[in-house]
């Protein structure tokens, strides 16, 4: 695959990209370290904002290159599936009914945890 076809699929690249970087356990911080690109640029990225084909290609260079893979690689990537652990417990009483409160704080918990893998 050729740097201009990523630029025409700039949205699905940024998608492919941002699946890539959570898979791999990194931060976009720690990512932008990395990869020696701004923050604010790689949101762009990420997100297909980036117009200029020049500026696309080369920020998108640098990136494939300090991951050591190549265009095919990134646009074939698919995130692996996490499996989740359901953890419960069987000495609660059969009845038992979650609290509206405790309900709410769960519920703002899981919004937070939600926002933390958007964010980073």
């Amino acid at each position: 695959m050729r740097f201009d076809e990523l630029f025409e699929m700039r949205k699905l690249t940024g998608t492919k990209l941002k699946d890539y970087i959570r898979s791999n356990g990194f931060s976009k911080v720690s990512f932008c370290k990395k990869t020696e690109i701004s923050r604010p640029t790689l949101d762009k990225i990420l997100n297909g904002e980036i117009d200029s084909k020049s500026t696309f290609d080369k920020h998108l260079n640098k990136i494939l290159t300090s991951l050591s893979i190549d265009p095919d690689t990134l646009m074939g990537f698919s995130p692996r599936m996490q499996s989740t652990d359901a953890v419960f417990s069987e000495n609660a009483p059969i009845d038992y009914q979650v609290n509206d409160k405790a309900k709410m704080e769960y519920d703002l918990l899981q919004d937070i945890l939600n926002l933390c893998s958007v964010y980073y």
